[in-house]
């Protein structure tokens, strides 16, 4: 890998030159951050950009000072002024869509890209531009639109990614499109393919919430207590059981209902939200009882 001028005097040390490539000034810039030093990592950042001849290196460095810029140092608009930096098309503006995916600007993110063709920028940068245009549309309840931009990122990112693109996509077809069929065949899909990282296991809990929706009761505990890709313990394991709770409840078991509920609640690293649930369901179920005593939240 090429190599750069990198100075120390960044680090707070003397004002001295050393010979370091890339992905170690990527690193030494993360470290300023780390330490709080954000006006100084935002620099390194920007200088590493500037100084490599590579655009997709000046990508992801500029990307990094957009971040931090967000979290630390003035915000969403400085963040933005960021992509400025990117002399190259559609690199510029795929900085900006990358700074919009913490936003809540949504008619801001769809006026600026409701007319850009995606399809020509590089895979990877369509991958999140779509995703953030899908994003945006969903939220203004444009589903059409959402759906659309769902598919495209689906068809554009990878592993993670991809299949929240497609859980996404149900999510469309189901809130906004009043197509439960299409839905319940994105959830699946996400379920099968991707079924033991968060976007498979939020689609379970979807397609479980879908199917007792249409009173398909059995069919959704069947989802939520299949043995492939459940978790023996944590957050998901809490999800799966308070939404089984839920469709015993409806169904009118209400032993069954309370059962889950309690091993929801014994339930080792579940966090706090999940138990004040479990707890004010449970009293719903049984009143006058008190709360169960559950495990330490992770």
């Amino acid at each position: 890998m090429k190599k750069i001028l990198f100075a120390i005097a960044l680090l707070g040390g003397p004002a001295w030159i050393v010979t370091a490539d890339y992905d170690s000034d990527l690193q030494a810039a993360a470290v300023l951050c780390k330490e709080g030093k954000h006006a100084e990592a935002i620099q390194a950042w920007i200088n590493l950009g500037d100084s490599s001849a590579d655009v997709q290196e000046q990508y992801a460095a500029i990307c990094k000072a957009a971040e931090c810029a967000r979290l630390h140092e003035g915000g969403e608009a400085r963040a933005l002024e960021m992509a400025a930096y990117l002399k190259t098309e559609p690199y510029g503006k795929a900085c900006r869509a990358f700074v919009y995916q913490w936003s809540g600007a949504f008619s801001n993110i769809v006026a600026e890209f409701e007319n850009e063709d995606m399809a020509a920028w590089p895979e990877d940068l369509a991958a999140t531009g779509y995703k953030v245009r899908g994003g945006a549309h969903f939220n203004l309840k444009h589903g059409t639109q959402a759906a659309r931009d769902f598919l495209k990122a689906f068809q554009c990112s990878k592993s993670y990614d991809k299949w929240t693109a497609m859980r996404m996509m149900g999510q469309a077809y189901w809130k906004l499109l009043d197509d439960p069929l299409i839905a319940e065949g994105c959830f699946r899909k996400c379920v099968s393919d991707f079924g033991g990282g968060h976007p498979g296991l939020q689609a379970r809990v979807d397609l479980a919430d879908l199917l007792l929706e249409q009173k398909k009761y059995e069919d959704a505990l069947k989802c939520l207590q299949a043995p492939a890709d459940r978790p023996g313990s944590g957050y998901w394991l809490g999800a799966l059981l308070y939404a089984e709770a839920k469709v015993y409840s409806e169904m009118g078991k209400k032993a069954e209902a309370i059962n889950a509920l309690e091993t929801l609640l014994k339930t080792h690293g579940i966090n706090q939200y999940q138990t004040k649930d479990g707890e004010k369901m449970l009293a719903t179920l049984r009143p006058g009882a008190a709360p169960q005593t559950s495990q330490p939240a992770q």
